[in-house]
């Protein structure tokens, strides 16, 4: 897959593409993502998908400070790689992109990439205050000399799977269905940092994590079951997500992974992290051995929740690979 983020690298190519912010490129997503891919053969075209970075939100300053993040810029780019896609088109969204019509938005998609084919899920919006829809591209369909078409959105749990809908699951600590619904563990990547230590002293050395974009959403509080990647290696672990009450008495929230037999110094080394399920709350203990009482039994919890996957479910989606 190609990366492009100037439209001459398209010079010669005929596209199929879809278009969104796709945050967490989830189940609904590949509605549009498998169609664009599907089209791409039987028109003879090339596929590509165009999102905009930054976020929109950023650029209007549209409460920024509330922005959460399922997938990083990374994670997605990845994503669309192995879903099999020929082209990711990173549209730098600029004042002058937010204050185009939809009218001439699509006409500067359409010049600018060489666009033949245009697929969107069903109420997408674009162009300046949201204004552009499938009516607009149907209107300027033969004009400006491409076809269409509307893809449905997918519903569970009686509802339409969305970004924001994976974003209230993992807040609310439901891992089970935010995972359904992005298709694949929910991921954070980070870099290994030096912390206190304090797991070591009793025997549950941890590998501190500082997530690279501080914009990633990070999952509520408590003990989680994961699988780890350290450069190609596969771990399994288990997840504090806390503020570790029974050891430390301020509120600064902290990211620790225990990986299961293992003692090799990895500071400062990058780790990915695929986020199998949650296990309990965060607790404060009376004192450290019944912390040390408690993570025994979640070791062996985990270890039984982990072991009961397939081998290759972790091959298969573990997508930051």
């Amino acid at each position: 897959m190609i990366i492009v983020q100037k439209p001459d690298q398209l010079e010669g190519k005929n596209i199929v593409l879809t278009m969104g912010f796709f945050d967490g490129v989830h189940r609904g997503h590949k509605a549009l993502t498998n169609l664009v891919l599907e089209r791409s053969k039987e028109l003879n075209l090339n596929s590509a998908v165009l999102t905009f970075w930054p976020h929109p939100r950023l650029v209007l300053n549209k409460d920024p400070h509330k922005l959460r993040f399922l997938t990083t810029l990374n994670e997605k780019t990845k994503i669309f790689s192995k879903l099999g896609f020929d082209f990711f088109i990173i549209q730098e969204f600029t004042p002058l992109i937010a204050s185009m019509s939809a009218k001439d938005f699509i006409k500067f998609l359409t010049e600018s990439y060489n666009v033949k084919h245009i697929i969107i899920g069903k109420d997408h919006q674009f162009g300046k205050n949201a204004e552009g829809n499938i009516t607009t591209i149907e209107n300027f369909s033969t004009k400006l000399n491409y076809t269409f078409e509307e893809v449905a959105i997918i519903e569970e749990y009686n509802t339409n799977i969305s970004s924001t809908k994976i974003r209230e699951a993992l807040r609310n600590g439901d891992l089970k269905k935010a995972n359904e619904m992005l298709g694949y563990p929910y991921l954070l990547t980070g870099t290994i940092e030096t912390g206190q230590q304090m797991g070591r002293k009793i025997g549950f050395p941890t590998a501190n994590i500082r997530p690279f974009d501080p914009l990633k959403l990070i999952p509520s509080e408590g003990v989680y079951a994961v699988l780890i990647n350290l450069n190609g290696r596969f771990e399994k672990g288990m997840m504090n997500i806390g503020t570790r009450p029974t050891i430390d008495n301020n509120r600064n929230l902290t990211i620790e992974v225990h990986i299961f037999n293992f003692t090799e110094n990895i500071y400062d080394q990058k780790i990915d992290i695929a986020i199998i399920e949650r296990i309990r709350d965060e607790q404060k203990f009376p004192n450290i051995e019944q912390l040390k009482n408690q993570l025994e039994f979640d070791r062996k919890n985990i270890l039984n929740t982990l072991n009961s996957y397939n081998q290759n479910y972790y091959k298969k989606y573990f997508i930051t690979l």
